[in-house]
Protein backbone atom coordinates (compact mmCIF):
# COMPACT_ATOMS: atom_id res chain seq x y z
CA UNK A 1 0.00 0.00 0.00
CA UNK A 2 2.47 2.57 -1.31
CA UNK A 3 -0.21 5.04 -3.17
CA UNK A 4 -1.53 8.16 -0.67
CA UNK A 5 -4.46 7.72 0.84
CA UNK A 6 -7.24 10.01 2.36
CA UNK A 7 -9.07 8.80 5.00
CA UNK A 8 -12.42 7.16 5.10
CA UNK A 9 -15.30 9.39 4.01
CA UNK A 10 -16.57 9.32 7.54
CA UNK A 11 -14.04 11.12 8.57
CA UNK A 12 -15.58 14.20 7.90
CA UNK A 13 -18.25 13.62 10.90
CA UNK A 14 -15.47 13.23 13.31
CA UNK A 15 -13.89 16.53 11.97
CA UNK A 16 -17.18 18.82 12.41
CA UNK A 17 -17.05 17.21 16.17
CA UNK A 18 -13.95 18.38 16.50
CA UNK A 19 -14.62 21.40 15.09
CA UNK A 20 -18.23 22.01 16.70
CA UNK A 21 -16.12 21.62 20.15
CA UNK A 22 -13.18 23.88 19.37
CA UNK A 23 -16.21 26.58 18.53
CA UNK A 24 -18.12 25.73 21.42
CA UNK A 25 -17.24 28.78 23.05
CA UNK A 26 -19.50 30.95 20.20
CA UNK A 27 -22.87 28.90 21.21
CA UNK A 28 -21.91 29.47 24.69
CA UNK A 29 -21.74 33.67 24.60
CA UNK A 30 -24.78 32.93 22.48
CA UNK A 31 -26.19 30.81 25.13
CA UNK A 32 -25.31 33.57 28.38
CA UNK A 33 -26.45 36.81 26.17
CA UNK A 34 -29.50 35.15 25.22
CA UNK A 35 -32.14 37.61 27.02
CA UNK A 36 -30.13 40.54 25.15
CA UNK A 37 -30.73 38.95 21.68
CA UNK A 38 -34.12 37.82 22.53
CA UNK A 39 -35.92 41.06 20.64
CA UNK A 40 -33.83 40.16 17.25
CA UNK A 41 -34.20 36.45 16.71
CA UNK A 42 -33.05 36.52 13.24
CA UNK A 43 -30.00 37.92 14.66
CA UNK A 44 -29.39 34.99 17.25
CA UNK A 45 -30.45 32.44 13.94
CA UNK A 46 -28.00 33.86 11.39
CA UNK A 47 -24.99 33.74 14.10
CA UNK A 48 -25.61 30.21 14.71
CA UNK A 49 -25.88 29.61 11.24
CA UNK A 50 -22.86 31.12 10.58
CA UNK A 51 -20.87 29.67 13.07
CA UNK A 52 -22.08 25.90 11.87
CA UNK A 53 -21.15 27.09 8.21
CA UNK A 54 -17.55 27.83 9.17
CA UNK A 55 -17.65 24.46 10.98
CA UNK A 56 -18.42 22.76 7.98
CA UNK A 57 -15.83 24.52 5.53
CA UNK A 58 -13.13 24.03 8.30
CA UNK A 59 -13.94 20.31 8.68
CA UNK A 60 -13.98 19.83 4.46
CA UNK A 61 -10.54 21.61 4.33
CA UNK A 62 -8.98 19.23 7.06
CA UNK A 63 -10.51 16.48 5.56
CA UNK A 64 -8.93 17.48 1.59
CA UNK A 65 -5.64 18.01 2.95
CA UNK A 66 -4.97 15.08 5.22
CA UNK A 67 -4.32 11.34 4.49
CA UNK A 68 -1.58 8.54 4.85
CA UNK A 69 0.69 6.26 3.28
CA UNK A 70 1.77 2.42 4.38
CA UNK A 71 5.11 1.72 3.90
CA UNK A 72 6.87 -1.82 4.90
CA UNK A 73 9.25 -0.16 7.05
CA UNK A 74 6.69 2.82 8.32
CA UNK A 75 3.97 4.79 7.99
CA UNK A 76 3.27 8.45 6.82
CA UNK A 77 0.92 11.22 8.04
CA UNK A 78 0.17 14.13 6.02
CA UNK A 79 -2.06 17.18 7.08
CA UNK A 80 -1.75 20.88 7.60
CA UNK A 81 -4.30 23.07 5.71
CA UNK A 82 -1.84 26.46 5.05
CA UNK A 83 1.41 24.75 6.48
CA UNK A 84 2.05 21.31 5.15
CA UNK A 85 3.45 18.35 7.62
CA UNK A 86 4.49 15.30 7.42
CA UNK A 87 5.23 12.86 9.88
CA UNK A 88 7.21 9.80 10.14
CA UNK A 89 6.65 6.46 11.96
CA UNK A 90 9.21 3.60 11.49
CA UNK A 91 7.42 0.67 12.82
CA UNK A 92 10.40 -0.19 15.63
CA UNK A 93 9.43 2.89 16.99
CA UNK A 94 5.45 1.96 17.65
CA UNK A 95 5.16 0.78 21.46
CA UNK A 96 1.16 1.08 21.76
CA UNK A 97 -1.78 1.34 19.05
CA UNK A 98 -4.82 2.24 20.53
CA UNK A 99 -8.20 1.70 18.28
CA UNK A 100 -11.54 3.70 18.87
CA UNK A 101 -14.77 3.13 17.35
CA UNK A 102 -17.54 5.23 17.36
CA UNK A 103 -21.17 3.52 17.30
CA UNK A 104 -21.90 5.10 14.07
CA UNK A 105 -18.53 3.40 12.23
CA UNK A 106 -19.19 -0.07 13.34
CA UNK A 107 -21.35 -1.15 10.59
CA UNK A 108 -19.24 0.50 8.18
CA UNK A 109 -15.72 -1.43 9.74
CA UNK A 110 -14.08 1.90 10.32
CA UNK A 111 -11.51 2.94 13.62
CA UNK A 112 -9.73 5.38 13.79
CA UNK A 113 -6.01 3.91 15.41
CA UNK A 114 -3.94 6.34 17.55
CA UNK A 115 0.24 5.78 17.52
CA UNK A 116 1.85 5.92 20.53
CA UNK A 117 5.82 5.80 19.86
CA UNK A 118 8.90 5.43 22.15
CA UNK A 119 9.88 8.80 21.89
CA UNK A 120 5.91 10.02 21.83
CA UNK A 121 6.09 12.70 25.11
CA UNK A 122 3.81 14.63 24.34
CA UNK A 123 0.54 13.99 26.47
CA UNK A 124 -2.08 16.77 24.98
CA UNK A 125 -1.98 14.17 21.29
CA UNK A 126 -0.71 11.01 20.21
CA UNK A 127 1.95 10.72 18.08
CA UNK A 128 0.11 9.81 14.69
CA UNK A 129 -3.23 9.41 14.99
CA UNK A 130 -5.01 7.90 11.47
CA UNK A 131 -8.68 9.07 12.28
CA UNK A 132 -11.07 6.66 10.14
CA UNK A 133 -9.53 3.73 8.00
CA UNK A 134 -10.87 0.25 7.72
CA UNK A 135 -10.37 -2.44 10.12
CA UNK A 136 -8.47 -4.57 7.56
CA UNK A 137 -5.65 -2.09 7.88
CA UNK A 138 -4.41 -3.01 11.63
CA UNK A 139 -3.44 -6.28 10.23
CA UNK A 140 -1.40 -4.98 7.72
CA UNK A 141 0.84 -2.50 10.22
CA UNK A 142 0.46 -5.34 12.85
CA UNK A 143 2.10 -7.43 10.05
CA UNK A 144 4.91 -4.94 9.29
CA UNK A 145 5.60 -4.38 13.27
CA UNK A 146 6.09 -8.42 13.93
CA UNK A 147 8.45 -7.98 10.51
CA UNK A 148 10.20 -5.52 11.87
CA UNK A 149 10.50 -7.17 15.67
CA UNK A 150 11.69 -10.16 13.99
CA UNK A 151 14.54 -8.76 12.14
CA UNK A 152 15.43 -6.50 14.98
CA UNK A 153 16.05 -9.52 17.23
CA UNK A 154 17.68 -12.14 15.31
CA UNK A 155 21.00 -11.20 16.22
CA UNK A 156 19.82 -11.37 19.78
CA UNK A 157 19.31 -14.35 22.32
CA UNK A 158 15.75 -14.89 22.72
CA UNK A 159 13.83 -16.48 25.48
CA UNK A 160 10.88 -18.84 25.13
CA UNK A 161 7.64 -16.72 26.34
CA UNK A 162 4.53 -18.76 27.26
CA UNK A 163 1.28 -19.06 25.10
CA UNK A 164 -0.65 -18.21 27.56
CA UNK A 165 -4.43 -16.70 27.01
CA UNK A 166 -6.83 -15.09 30.42
CA UNK A 167 -9.72 -12.89 30.27
CA UNK A 168 -11.70 -10.76 33.05
CA UNK A 169 -14.61 -9.29 31.86
CA UNK A 170 -16.92 -7.03 33.75
CA UNK A 171 -20.91 -7.50 33.84
CA UNK A 172 -23.64 -5.31 34.05
CA UNK A 173 -24.38 -5.51 37.43
CA UNK A 174 -20.93 -4.65 38.36
CA UNK A 175 -21.26 -1.75 36.58
CA UNK A 176 -24.40 -0.76 37.90
CA UNK A 177 -22.59 -1.02 41.42
CA UNK A 178 -20.35 0.97 40.12
CA UNK A 179 -22.02 3.50 38.98
CA UNK A 180 -23.92 4.15 42.38
CA UNK A 181 -20.38 4.48 44.45
CA UNK A 182 -18.91 6.45 42.65
CA UNK A 183 -18.73 9.46 44.69
CA UNK A 184 -16.88 11.74 41.43
CA UNK A 185 -20.54 12.51 40.58
CA UNK A 186 -20.48 14.70 43.80
CA UNK A 187 -17.65 16.84 42.72
CA UNK A 188 -19.54 16.96 39.18
CA UNK A 189 -22.39 18.10 41.28
CA UNK A 190 -20.24 20.50 42.92
CA UNK A 191 -18.95 22.11 39.81
CA UNK A 192 -22.42 22.23 37.68
CA UNK A 193 -23.80 24.37 40.85
CA UNK A 194 -20.41 26.64 40.33
CA UNK A 195 -21.23 26.99 37.00
CA UNK A 196 -24.66 27.74 37.63
CA UNK A 197 -23.44 30.33 40.37
CA UNK A 198 -21.62 31.93 37.55
CA UNK A 199 -23.25 31.83 34.41
CA UNK A 200 -26.71 32.04 34.86
CA UNK A 201 -28.85 34.97 34.98
CA UNK A 202 -29.63 36.52 38.74
CA UNK A 203 -33.73 36.22 38.37
CA UNK A 204 -33.25 32.70 37.42
CA UNK A 205 -31.83 31.91 40.67
CA UNK A 206 -33.37 34.36 42.32
CA UNK A 207 -36.92 32.47 41.31
CA UNK A 208 -35.18 28.97 42.00
CA UNK A 209 -34.01 29.92 45.45
CA UNK A 210 -37.57 31.70 46.22
CA UNK A 211 -39.25 28.06 45.36
CA UNK A 212 -36.95 26.28 47.09
CA UNK A 213 -37.81 28.24 50.36
CA UNK A 214 -41.35 27.79 49.54
CA UNK A 215 -41.12 23.89 49.43
CA UNK A 216 -39.20 23.76 52.52
CA UNK A 217 -42.27 25.91 54.60
CA UNK A 218 -44.25 23.01 53.87
CA UNK A 219 -42.13 21.08 55.69
CA UNK A 220 -38.72 19.40 56.37
CA UNK A 221 -40.36 16.22 54.74
CA UNK A 222 -40.11 17.75 51.44
CA UNK A 223 -36.97 19.39 51.39
CA UNK A 224 -35.45 15.35 52.51
CA UNK A 225 -37.56 14.23 49.81
CA UNK A 226 -35.64 16.98 47.39
CA UNK A 227 -32.29 16.36 48.63
CA UNK A 228 -33.20 12.36 48.04
CA UNK A 229 -34.73 12.96 44.42
CA UNK A 230 -31.34 15.04 43.70
CA UNK A 231 -29.00 11.84 44.56
CA UNK A 232 -30.71 9.74 42.37
CA UNK A 233 -30.57 11.93 39.82
CA UNK A 234 -26.97 12.03 39.73
CA UNK A 235 -26.86 8.23 41.15
CA UNK A 236 -28.71 7.93 37.59
CA UNK A 237 -26.45 10.10 35.59
CA UNK A 238 -23.41 8.07 37.12
CA UNK A 239 -25.12 4.97 35.87
CA UNK A 240 -25.30 6.01 32.63
CA UNK A 241 -21.81 7.23 32.35
CA UNK A 242 -20.13 4.35 33.50
CA UNK A 243 -22.34 2.45 31.45
CA UNK A 244 -20.72 4.20 28.51
CA UNK A 245 -17.23 4.11 29.70
CA UNK A 246 -17.28 0.34 30.72
CA UNK A 247 -19.73 -1.37 28.80
CA UNK A 248 -18.86 -5.24 27.38
CA UNK A 249 -15.32 -4.11 29.51
CA UNK A 250 -12.74 -6.99 29.00
CA UNK A 251 -9.09 -7.55 29.83
CA UNK A 252 -7.42 -10.36 28.13
CA UNK A 253 -3.56 -11.64 28.68
CA UNK A 254 -1.82 -13.46 25.25
CA UNK A 255 2.06 -13.61 25.70
CA UNK A 256 3.51 -10.28 26.56
CA UNK A 257 0.72 -8.17 25.82
CA UNK A 258 -2.77 -6.65 28.17
CA UNK A 259 -5.72 -5.98 25.72
CA UNK A 260 -8.31 -3.69 27.00
CA UNK A 261 -11.49 -3.26 25.63
CA UNK A 262 -14.49 -0.99 26.54
CA UNK A 263 -17.44 1.27 25.53
CA UNK A 264 -20.72 1.49 24.26
CA UNK A 265 -21.04 4.40 22.02
CA UNK A 266 -17.23 4.81 21.33
CA UNK A 267 -15.57 1.18 21.33
CA UNK A 268 -11.92 1.27 22.74
CA UNK A 269 -9.42 -1.01 22.08
CA UNK A 270 -6.02 -0.60 23.82
CA UNK A 271 -3.17 -3.29 23.87
CA UNK A 272 -0.29 -2.64 26.51
CA UNK A 273 3.02 -4.74 26.24
CA UNK A 274 3.88 -5.41 30.07
CA UNK A 275 7.31 -3.94 29.60
CA UNK A 276 5.23 -0.53 30.24
CA UNK A 277 3.75 -1.64 33.38
CA UNK A 278 5.26 0.20 36.26
CA UNK A 279 2.90 -0.78 39.11
CA UNK A 280 -0.69 -0.74 40.36
CA UNK A 281 -2.90 0.96 42.57
CA UNK A 282 -5.45 -0.86 44.22
CA UNK A 283 -8.23 1.74 45.20
CA UNK A 284 -11.08 1.23 47.57
CA UNK A 285 -13.28 4.21 48.31
CA UNK A 286 -15.41 4.03 51.92
CA UNK A 287 -18.70 2.63 50.46
CA UNK A 288 -17.32 0.26 47.83
CA UNK A 289 -15.15 -1.09 51.20
CA UNK A 290 -18.37 -1.81 52.50
CA UNK A 291 -19.15 -3.65 49.90
CA UNK A 292 -16.03 -5.39 49.80
CA UNK A 293 -15.38 -4.30 46.29
CA UNK A 294 -11.68 -2.23 44.88
CA UNK A 295 -10.72 -0.51 41.41
CA UNK A 296 -7.24 -1.32 40.14
CA UNK A 297 -5.00 0.83 38.02
CA UNK A 298 -2.47 0.64 36.04
CA UNK A 299 0.69 2.61 36.56
CA UNK A 300 2.24 3.33 32.72
CA UNK A 301 5.26 4.46 31.37
CA UNK A 302 4.92 7.07 28.19
CA UNK A 303 2.20 9.79 28.62
CA UNK A 304 -0.34 9.24 25.74
CA UNK A 305 -2.57 7.54 28.36
CA UNK A 306 -2.85 10.62 30.10
CA UNK A 307 -4.29 12.84 27.17
CA UNK A 308 -7.62 9.99 27.78
CA UNK A 309 -8.27 9.66 31.45
CA UNK A 310 -5.93 10.16 34.58
CA UNK A 311 -6.31 6.57 35.60
CA UNK A 312 -6.28 3.27 33.28
CA UNK A 313 -8.34 0.75 35.39
CA UNK A 314 -7.64 -2.96 33.87
CA UNK A 315 -10.22 -3.90 36.58
CA UNK A 316 -12.53 -1.26 36.90
CA UNK A 317 -14.56 -3.28 39.72
CA UNK A 318 -13.84 -6.87 41.08
CA UNK A 319 -14.67 -8.18 44.51
CA UNK A 320 -11.97 -8.29 47.10
CA UNK A 321 -12.25 -12.42 47.35
CA UNK A 322 -11.14 -12.56 43.46
CA UNK A 323 -8.72 -9.55 43.43
CA UNK A 324 -5.45 -11.19 43.87
CA UNK A 325 -6.42 -14.77 41.79
CA UNK A 326 -7.34 -12.51 38.63
CA UNK A 327 -4.09 -10.31 38.80
CA UNK A 328 -1.67 -13.71 39.36
CA UNK A 329 -3.50 -14.72 36.40
CA UNK A 330 -3.49 -11.20 34.37
CA UNK A 331 0.09 -10.60 36.03
CA UNK A 332 1.96 -13.74 36.86
CA UNK A 333 5.19 -12.62 36.71
CA UNK A 334 4.22 -10.01 39.89
CA UNK A 335 3.33 -12.90 41.86
CA UNK A 336 1.27 -10.67 43.40
CA UNK A 337 -0.22 -11.64 47.40
CA UNK A 338 -2.15 -9.64 49.77
CA UNK A 339 0.33 -7.41 51.69
CA UNK A 340 0.67 -6.91 55.48
CA UNK A 341 0.47 -3.41 56.30
CA UNK A 342 2.78 -2.38 58.54
CA UNK A 343 0.44 0.98 60.22
CA UNK A 344 3.27 3.82 60.96
CA UNK A 345 0.68 6.91 62.50
CA UNK A 346 -1.98 5.65 64.42
CA UNK A 347 -0.85 6.74 68.03
CA UNK A 348 0.03 10.41 65.83
CA UNK A 349 -3.55 11.44 65.20
CA UNK A 350 -2.00 14.95 67.31
CA UNK A 351 -0.06 15.67 64.55
CA UNK A 352 -2.49 15.42 61.63
CA UNK A 353 -4.99 17.10 63.94
CA UNK A 354 -3.53 20.33 65.64
CA UNK A 355 -3.24 22.55 62.52
CA UNK A 356 -6.69 22.53 61.58
CA UNK A 357 -7.82 22.72 65.41
CA UNK A 358 -5.28 25.57 66.31
CA UNK A 359 -6.38 27.61 62.84
CA UNK A 360 -10.27 26.73 62.44
CA UNK A 361 -11.22 26.75 66.25
CA UNK A 362 -10.68 30.57 67.13
CA UNK A 363 -12.60 31.56 63.45
CA UNK A 364 -15.61 29.13 64.50
CA UNK A 365 -16.20 30.43 67.66
CA UNK A 366 -16.27 34.08 66.08
CA UNK A 367 -18.00 33.02 63.17
CA UNK A 368 -20.82 32.06 66.43
CA UNK A 369 -20.60 35.19 67.69
CA UNK A 370 -21.61 36.99 64.72
CA UNK A 371 -24.25 34.19 63.31
CA UNK A 372 -25.13 30.73 64.39
CA UNK A 373 -25.60 29.11 61.20
CA UNK A 374 -22.44 29.94 60.36
CA UNK A 375 -20.70 28.79 63.53
CA UNK A 376 -22.48 25.41 63.01
CA UNK A 377 -21.11 25.61 59.20
CA UNK A 378 -17.52 26.05 60.31
CA UNK A 379 -17.72 23.05 62.90
CA UNK A 380 -19.63 20.67 60.40
CA UNK A 381 -16.51 21.50 58.41
CA UNK A 382 -13.91 21.00 60.79
CA UNK A 383 -15.36 17.74 61.86
CA UNK A 384 -15.37 17.05 58.33
CA UNK A 385 -11.85 17.56 57.92
CA UNK A 386 -10.80 15.88 61.06
CA UNK A 387 -12.21 12.89 59.93
CA UNK A 388 -10.70 12.74 56.77
CA UNK A 389 -7.47 13.40 58.36
CA UNK A 390 -8.11 10.76 61.32
CA UNK A 391 -8.40 8.07 58.50
CA UNK A 392 -5.21 9.03 56.94
CA UNK A 393 -3.79 8.36 60.33
CA UNK A 394 -5.57 5.59 60.62
CA UNK A 395 -4.71 3.80 57.19
CA UNK A 396 -1.32 5.22 56.15
CA UNK A 397 1.41 2.74 56.12
CA UNK A 398 3.30 0.52 54.18
CA UNK A 399 4.57 -3.43 53.73
CA UNK A 400 7.66 -4.29 52.16
CA UNK A 401 6.33 -7.69 50.53
CA UNK A 402 9.77 -9.32 48.73
CA UNK A 403 13.06 -8.14 48.47
CA UNK A 404 12.25 -6.11 45.59
CA UNK A 405 8.84 -4.85 46.06
CA UNK A 406 7.25 -2.47 48.39
CA UNK A 407 3.40 -1.85 48.89
CA UNK A 408 2.62 1.78 50.16
CA UNK A 409 -0.47 2.59 51.73
CA UNK A 410 -2.53 5.91 52.16
CA UNK A 411 -5.69 7.76 52.12
CA UNK A 412 -6.57 10.34 50.06
CA UNK A 413 -10.07 11.67 49.86
CA UNK A 414 -12.60 9.42 51.56
CA UNK A 415 -10.38 6.60 49.13
CA UNK A 416 -7.78 4.00 50.60
CA UNK A 417 -4.91 3.53 47.85
CA UNK A 418 -2.57 1.22 47.92
CA UNK A 419 0.48 1.68 45.67
CA UNK A 420 2.43 -1.12 44.65
CA UNK A 421 5.75 -1.17 42.59
CA UNK A 422 9.07 -2.25 42.05
CA UNK A 423 12.34 -1.12 44.18
CA UNK A 424 13.53 -0.06 40.43
CA UNK A 425 10.60 1.88 39.35
CA UNK A 426 11.32 4.05 42.14
CA UNK A 427 13.16 7.17 40.40
CA UNK A 428 13.77 9.03 43.89
CA UNK A 429 12.70 9.14 47.42
CA UNK A 430 12.62 12.59 49.78
CA UNK A 431 13.08 12.65 53.83
CA UNK A 432 11.98 15.84 55.12
CA UNK A 433 11.09 16.99 58.82
CA UNK A 434 10.90 20.65 60.75
CA UNK A 435 12.81 21.76 63.80
CA UNK A 436 10.40 20.67 65.96
CA UNK A 437 9.97 17.20 64.63
CA UNK A 438 13.17 16.67 63.88
CA UNK A 439 13.73 16.73 68.13
CA UNK A 440 11.22 14.33 68.25
CA UNK A 441 12.96 11.83 65.84
CA UNK A 442 9.48 12.25 63.19
CA UNK A 443 9.17 12.70 59.48
CA UNK A 444 8.00 13.11 56.56
CA UNK A 445 9.21 10.64 53.23
CA UNK A 446 8.05 10.91 49.11
CA UNK A 447 8.62 8.58 47.26
CA UNK A 448 8.54 9.32 43.08
CA UNK A 449 8.03 6.53 40.65
CA UNK A 450 8.28 5.94 36.97
CA UNK A 451 5.02 7.16 35.66
CA UNK A 452 4.16 8.89 32.17
CA UNK A 453 5.91 12.18 31.50
CA UNK A 454 6.09 13.36 34.98
CA UNK A 455 6.63 11.57 37.92
CA UNK A 456 3.99 9.72 40.57
CA UNK A 457 4.74 11.05 43.84
CA UNK A 458 3.36 8.74 47.02
CA UNK A 459 3.96 10.52 50.76
CA UNK A 460 3.49 9.26 54.15
CA UNK A 461 3.43 11.55 56.68
CA UNK A 462 4.65 11.92 60.44
CA UNK A 463 6.65 8.66 60.23
CA UNK A 464 9.81 7.51 62.73
CA UNK A 465 13.44 8.12 62.62
CA UNK A 466 13.25 3.97 62.78
CA UNK A 467 11.31 3.08 60.04
CA UNK A 468 12.90 5.80 57.39
CA UNK A 469 16.18 4.36 58.35
CA UNK A 470 14.49 0.44 58.10
CA UNK A 471 13.50 1.55 54.45
CA UNK A 472 16.57 3.46 53.45
CA UNK A 473 19.28 0.92 54.53
CA UNK A 474 16.94 -2.19 53.94
CA UNK A 475 14.43 -2.10 50.97
CA UNK A 476 16.35 1.32 49.12
CA UNK A 477 20.09 -0.26 50.34
CA UNK A 478 22.64 1.07 47.17
CA UNK A 479 20.06 2.03 44.70
CA UNK A 480 22.01 4.09 42.39
CA UNK A 481 20.76 7.15 40.32
CA UNK A 482 22.37 9.88 38.11
CA UNK A 483 25.51 8.07 39.55
CA UNK A 484 25.11 8.93 43.31
CA UNK A 485 24.56 6.30 45.81
CA UNK A 486 20.64 7.23 46.69
CA UNK A 487 21.71 6.39 50.40
CA UNK A 488 24.19 9.52 50.86
CA UNK A 489 20.86 11.89 49.78
CA UNK A 490 18.70 11.09 52.66
CA UNK A 491 19.65 13.59 54.82
CA UNK A 492 16.83 15.43 57.01
CA UNK A 493 16.07 18.74 55.94
CA UNK A 494 16.40 20.83 59.55
CA UNK A 495 14.70 23.80 59.29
Amino acid sequence: MLEKKRFHPLALILLFFQELKTWSFLFFFIFINIQRLAGNVWLAVSAVLLIFVIISISALLRYLTQGYQIYPEKIIIYHGVFRKHETDIPYERIQTIKQKQWFFLQPFRVVELMIETASGGSTEKAEASLLAVSEELIEVIENYRISKKFECSQSKITYKVEDSFYSYQVTNRQILLFGITDLNMLTVAAAISIFLDDFIPDDWIEQALSASQKLIRFGLLVFVGIIALILLLLAFLSIVRNFFKYYHFRVSRQETTLTIESGLLERRIQKIPLKKIQGIKIRQQLIRKLLRISSVELLLAGGQEERESAKIYFLPIIADDELYENLHRLLPEWSFSNPEIQYISRKKLWYFWRWPLILLLPMIVGAFHFNLWLGLLGSLFLMTLLLLTWLNAYYQGFAIQTTSRICIQTFTVLTKIQTIVDRDKIQSFTEKTTHRLFKKRIGHIKFCLKTGTSAEKVALRYVEKQTIDVLKNTFLKNRMIKGYNRTESFKINNK
